[in-house]
């Protein structure tokens, strides 16, 4: 019922988005790495959960009224990266790989889109599932020729000054010992005014930086398929940035907010299908909060979802199945191809690597194996406990349909779903640039 309620209030939200109105609130969705392949795997194994094995179930982004599709290339590369890519996103220009918020030859910055709204009277903010001081949620707020740069790009984040920075952590927070400024990043921004949160801790102030516990990974959350109960989510931090950038005016004068879902991106890398299932999944749900706060306020709130390029070139279907299709295998894995490993890992034997195999892959169980495939999983084993993982992936993306091209990126196109106020302007295909531009149009003819 709940559901069905929401689809029938984003149809009615078609009748509110007129191309001419000015949203107050904006939302720029960004799923690193996620490709229409990616969504059409996500939604066919919801369907299976539900019994179905033909149709797809639809993600609730995927049911936005204006639909369209963008291009992805950089300035010096057909196929782009995560740094080249955030940066047209973030600013609309095109720039080289590894640049992040700096033109193609590196002798000068591009505006964010998130400094603009701030210029604007917007209170303004990043979030994202891995690393603050990643080339996504970096290009809205650092100027570097290089993605690597971490502490440099950490600094940045004060001098910039968005009101709200949020994600798993900074990489290299510490000073190096040539630095000229020797502040860690967390000092730098306490002295420019903002607070830090960990873990569940209160957003205070006027501006706040939220991250993980100091013990958890600073590169990244868990991922959605190894989460555990207390870990910090992606749906989490979106619902309490909302709440952060309403307080101290952004109720009257507004906000922007990217929300980067990073480890789609990763989950494809290592060609990890059923992680990155689940991985779209939990942007759609962090998108679903966005959607609760839109039926709030239907006529000042713009959604845009899009990504910086596909990652993995996924393909659903394989010549071993013809025609055959069993995505809904993949709902039988249990975590991911990383925590797999390191669970082998710690078996004594191959009876004990066997029986796990049963409990976190289903094979014996959902997944049926024959004895050449348990032989050939027995002899990977032996060779060591990484590599019996990597095997069990690939089995079971075989016997899916799912397979993959590549461990890096694509230079496909990407997709781009809008909601809301000015939601027809990224209807039909367009190039990465111009969805930063529109947004730009959007946000500074107030």
């Amino acid at each position: 019922m709940k559901k069905t309620l929401i689809l029938f209030l984003l149809l009615v939200g078609t009748f509110v988005s007129r191309a001419g109105d000015r949203p107050k609130y904006i939302f720029y969705f960004i799923g690193d790495g996620m490709g229409h392949n990616a969504l059409a795997l996500t939604e066919a194994c919801l369907a299976s959960r539900q019994g179905d094995d033909v149709a797809f179930g639809a993600l609730g982004f995927t049911r936005f009224p204006a639909v369209g599709f963008a291009t992805t290339w950089c300035a010096n590369r057909r196929m782009t990266d995560s740094a080249a890519a955030g940066t047209a996103l973030a600013s609309g220009q095109k720039t080289s790989v590894g640049t992040i918020g700096m033109n193609a030859d590196h002798t000068g910055p591009v505006q964010s889109l998130a400094v603009a709204a701030k210029e604007q009277g917007l209170r303004s903010g990043v979030a994202t599932s891995v690393s603050i001081d990643h080339a996504t949620p970096a290009a809205f707020f650092g100027h570097r020729p290089d993605r690597g740069m971490y502490h440099e790009i950490g600094m940045d984040a004060p001098a910039t000054g968005l009101d709200l920075y949020a994600g798993a952590g900074f990489l290299k927070p510490a000073a190096p010992a040539d630095a000229a400024d020797r502040r860690s990043v967390y000092e730098a921004l306490a002295d420019a005014g903002y607070s830090i949160a960990r873990g569940e801790g209160k957003l205070k102030g006027k501006r706040a930086v939220l991250v993980q516990d100091t013990a958890a990974d600073p590169s990244k959350l868990p991922l959605a398929i190894d989460r555990r109960p207390g870990d910090l989510t992606l749906p989490a931090i979106t619902r309490r940035s909302i709440d952060f950038l309403m307080r101290d005016g952004g109720a009257r004068e507004g906000f922007f907010l990217m929300v980067e879902g990073g480890q789609i991106d990763w989950a494809a890398h290592d060609n990890d299908a059923a992680a990155l299932v689940r991985e779209v999944e939990d942007f759609d749900e962090a998108i679903r909060v966005a959607v609760e706060f839109y039926l709030r306020h239907p006529e000042e709130t713009l959604i845009v979802v899009t990504a910086d390029h596909e990652t993995g070139g996924l393909a659903l279907g394989r010549r071993n199945l013809g025609y055959d299709t069993y995505f809904g295998l993949l709902n039988a894995q249990q975590c991911s191809k990383g925590a797999l490993k390191q669970a082998l890992g710690r078996t004594e034997d191959w009876a004990a690597a066997k029986a796990l195999l049963g409990e976190k892959m289903g094979f014996g169980g959902a997944v049926a194996l024959n004895e050449t495939e348990w032989a050939d999983l027995e002899k990977t084993y032996g060779e060591g406990p990484g590599r019996c993982a990597e095997r069990a992936v690939e089995l079971l993306a075989g016997r899916s349909g799912t397979g993959w091209t590549t461990g890096s990126h694509s230079a496909t196109y990407v997709p781009v779903f809008a909601l809301g106020i000015g939601s027809d302007l990224f209807r039909g295909r367009m190039d990465n640039t111009q969805v930063a531009g529109t947004l730009r149009r959007l946000i500074q003819n107030r």
